[in-house]
């Protein structure tokens, strides 16, 4: 993971449910980082799509990448 999909994991963690602006603000990201680092991280079953659309959660597996592999970034 690089450091942009680690920031959009830590912004959708515990389990909020953001629009793609949001967590662009919360991670302080460019808007094509953000949108590249959520088409990576649901290519690879870290994030879900959420209800309302146009929002996104982190999936269990995300959780368990971020505990992981997010401390190299803190």
């Amino acid at each position: 993971m690089n450091p942009a999909e680690v920031a959009v994991l830590a912004a959708l963690h515990p389990d909020n449910r953001l629009t793609a602006a949001q967590i662009r603000q919360l991670s302080s990201l460019t808007s094509w980082r953000t949108r590249n680092a959520l088409a990576q991280l649901e290519f690879r079953g870290l994030i879900l799509p959420s209800q309302p659309r146009g929002r996104w959660r982190i999936s269990p597996r995300g959780r368990a990448a971020l505990m992981t592999k997010g401390r190299r970034f803190a």
